[in-house]
Formats: C-alpha cells, sequence, structure tokens
C-alpha cells in the first residue's frame, strides 16, 4: 500500500529528462565508399538500389531471401520476434557467411521509424547482434518519420531530384506488378508472365543508374502483358491483399501468397508500396503543420503534389490493363476514420482503409489481411475485420504467419477461394444479386 502512494506520488512529479540521454542509436545514410546491403524485400528495391547508384551510393540488393536467413536468425533469436526482423537480420548474416567474413567494403541499411512498432528497433537490435557476433558489419537507416529525407546527398535540390526518381521507380513497379496480377491469372503459357516482368524491371534499373527516362518502356509494357492474355479465360474473383508492408511484398515471409491465391483460382491485388510513402509524407505535412514549422509545411506540400502528379503520369501508361487508378491518401483515410483515428499513425489505418475500399468496390470479392504472428497493428486490422465482414457481406480473413512450415493458412485461403468460387457463379447465373457503388 505504502509503494502504491509513493507510486502516485511520484508519477505526479514533473520528470526531467536530460536531452544527452536522448539519441539515435543507429546513424542515419550518409555519403560513403562503402556499399550499402539492401535486404531484398520485392523488385521495388532492385529499383530503390538503382536510384542509390545514380546518386553516387553504392548499393548491393542481396539475393532473395530463403530457409538459410531464417536458419541464420533463428540461431542468434528466441523464434518470438517479428518474422519481418528476423528474414532481414538472416539476409545480411547469409551475405556474411557466403562472403568470406570479410565486410570492411559494406554498411547494411536498414528502414524504421519512431514510435511503437517494432520496425523502429530492427536496426539497433541488429547491431547489437552483429556486435555479439563479433561482425564488425556499420548499420545505416533512415526513418519514416521525417519522410526518409536524412540521406546526406548534398543540395536540396539534388536530394529532390533522388526521391523523384526513387519515387517514379517504385511506382512503376507498383503498376508493373499490378500487370503481373492481372495477367498472369490468364496467361496463354505458363511461366511467360513473371519472365516479362523481371525483364521490365531488369530494363527500367538499367535506365535509372543512368538517369535516363523510361516512359517509353511504360507504354510498351501494356502491350506486351495484354498480348500474353488467354482471352477465353473468364475473370476470376478479385480479391484485395493488404497488411504489414515486409509481409505482403515478401514472396518467401510469406509463403508466396499470391500465387497460392491464383492456383485457388482467383485473382489478386496487392496494397502498392506507394500507398505507405504517400502515407508518410502526408503525415510529414499534418506534423510540420502542427508543429508550426511553415518552411517544412509549404516544402513538404509542393513534394506531395509533385509526386502526385508525377504518379498520375506513370499510371497514365497502364489504363488499357489496370482498371483503377490508386486512391490517394486522403481517400483511405476516409475510410478508416470512421473506426480507427488517424492519428494512429501505423499501417492500421493504411490496411482498413484499403480493405473498406475493396469491400465498398462491386469488382472486389473480399479481403485478405497478412501480418507477423504479434503484430500489433496486424491484431488491430484483425479485431475489426469480423465487424467488416458482417457489414458488407464479403469475407475478410487475416493471415499470420511466423516463420514456421504449417498448412493452416494454405487450407483457410483455399476454403476462402472455394467460397468466392461459389458465389462468382452463382452471380454469373443469376442467383444472387449485387449491390453496385459508382466507380471512384
Amino acid at each position: 500500500f505504502v509503494d502504491t502512494i509513493k507510486g502516485f506520488a511520484h508519477s505526479a512529479t514533473e520528470l526531467k529528462v536530460s536531452t544527452g540521454d536522448i539519441y539515435r542509436g543507429v546513424p542515419t545514410v550518409i555519403k560513403s565508399s562503402k556499399t550499402f546491403l539492401l535486404v531484398n524485400m520485392s523488385a521495388h528495391v532492385d529499383l530503390i538500389g538503382a536510384a542509390m547508384e545514380a546518386y553516387g551510393i553504392r548499393a548491393l540488393v542481396l539475393p532473395e531471401p530463403n530457409e538459410r536467413d531464417l536458419l541464420y536468425a533463428n540461431q542468434v533469436t528466441s523464434g518470438v520476434e517479428c518474422l519481418p526482423y528476423r528474414v532481414t537480420l538472416g539476409s545480411f548474416l547469409r551475405f556474411y557467411h557466403d562472403n568470406g567474413n570479410d565486410m570492411k567494403k559494406f554498411e547494411a541499411f536498414m528502414a524504421g521509424a519512431y514510435g511503437p512498432c517494432r520496425l523502429g528497433h530492427y536496426a539497433g537490435e541488429q547491431i547489437r547482434i552483429f556486435k555479439n557476433l563479433g561482425i564488425d558489419l556499420p548499420m545505416r537507416t533512415s526513418v519514416s518519420n521525417n519522410a526518409y529525407q536524412d540521406m546526406d546527398l548534398g543540395s536540396p535540390f539534388r536530394r529532390l531530384a533522388f526521391m523523384s526518381l526513387t519515387w517514379n521507380g517504385c511506382i512503376a513497379a507498383d503498376c508493373l506488378f499490378k500487370l503481373l496480377w492481372r495477367t498472369r491469372p490468364y496467361e496463354k503459357q505458363t511461366g511467360s508472365t513473371d519472365i516479362l516482368f523481371e525483364d521490365y524491371i531488369r530494363r527500367i534499373a538499367d535506365r535509372m543508374r543512368r538517369k535516363e527516362a523510361f516512359n517509353d518502356l511504360l507504354r510498351q509494357a501494356t502491350s506486351d502483358f495484354k498480348s500474353l492474355i488467354d482471352p477465353e479465360i473468364p475473370r476470376k474473383p478479385l480479391v484485395g491483399i493488404n497488411g504489414e508492408i515486409f509481409l505482403r511484398s515478401n514472396k518467401f515471409s510469406n509463403n508466396n501468397l499470391v500465387k497460392v491465391c491464383e492456383d485457388a483460382g482467383l485473382e489478386v491485388v496487392v496494397s502498392p508500396m506507394g500507398e505507405w510513402m504517400k502515407y508518410i509524407l502526408y503525415r510529414h505535412v499534418e506534423d510540420a503543420i502542427r508543429d508550426r514549422k511553415f518552411i517544412k509545411m509549404i516544402g513538404s506540400y509542393i513534394v506531395e503534389r509533385i509526386q502526385g502528379h508525377e504518379e498520375r503520369s506513370v499510371e497514365n501508361h497502364f489504363m488499357d490493363l489496370i482498371d483503377e487508378r490508386e486512391p490517394s491518401t486522403a481517400h483511405l483515410l476516409g475510410f478508416s476514420r470512421r473506426w480507427l483515428s488517424p492519428k494512429c499513425g501505423s499501417e492500421a489505418v493504411l490496411s482498413i482503409g484499403s480493405g473498406i475500399d475493396c469491400m465498398e468496390n462491386p469488382r472486389f470479392a473480399g479481403v485478405i489481411s497478412v501480418m507477423p504472428h504479434g503484430c500489433m497493428p496486424g491484431g488491430i486490422v484483425a479485431a475489426m475485420s469480423e465487424k467488416f465482414t458482417t457489414l458488407y457481406q464479403k469475407p475478410w480473413i487475416n493471415v499470420t504467419y511466423d516463420g514456421i512450415m504449417e498448412t493452416n493458412n494454405l487450407a483457410r485461403v483455399n476454403n476462402f477461394a472455394e467460397i468466392l468460387r461459389f458465389c462468382s457463379q452463382a452471380e454469373r447465373e443469376g442467383h444472387l444479386g449485387v449491390t453496385a457503388r459508382k466507380p471512384r
């Protein structure tokens, strides 16, 4: 009882914290003669690495993760850490073991964020493990809270040019992925779509390294992908996949969920990388307004407008095959704010917003949300998804991954697909009515 009284009394006093006790444990990205190691999350990273090389930053995209990555990570972790942490750590350790233990020419790179999500702790924890193992591998980071603008690239104009090139590359990758997902379930020759996709990623990356425009490649891509489609195959039920950004993007981590869905008779659209990048810039503007930093506010607003224009310009090349443009951040937050404050500042607001957008769109038959086991934002989405299923009369399922081989998710996805195929067939036969909304 006395301890409780003392605790309440102590909590009422002003807590004085020395600013010297607040520091960033991992330094930001700076110009360096060393080569930065980038974890291969998805094809986006190939284009980000190409943009870094175009502006004098040496970058090496690591091989796609596999079982060896998890094997190395599991030797130095407890197994309860979120899966993206273990996969990214394992990729660095695998590179270390495959390259003669000579790390003098390299520095690891890990994106991060301030706040409750464990992503913000990846870099600090991984460098701690490196030191415990005696691995002399420095770690650099860049955080979303300042819209990844802490990269030392020289003048502001040079930094803006780099951001523009990176942004255009990411949007191009997002659109190429949409062409891949639109084409592969209907391809005439098995495997042809994957080959074409990889070829376009490679060609765009080569152009980006030389700072050359690649609009001609984007214009050509739609017709090339369209030529692979067998028009005799009827459209399949369309499903939206959202959730934790690394997990939904990385084939190894999600056990190739997109291909699993396609093999089960579905067509999918995965939330794009650009969704997160637009959101962090949107929050950057909001933070500037809150802190009354007017120069920062004006600069961020201008960048936001420029990126919006560039996104539409890139998307224009793909509209013959891609059915809809990506919604704005404000549009998604308009959906999610009905249930969760946009100030939550995590992927939960985006997953709820994009999920509801799919649920209200008559083109979509359902939603799959993915999350690492124990993910806080993913848990928020999972807790609310049952209500959305009831409200919109469409299935919304949540699948978790922890790196352990299992069949539960496979069975759930196949059951999910079976329900959607049945409903789709019933609709075509006129047994079910559908309430449509106006397209965006």
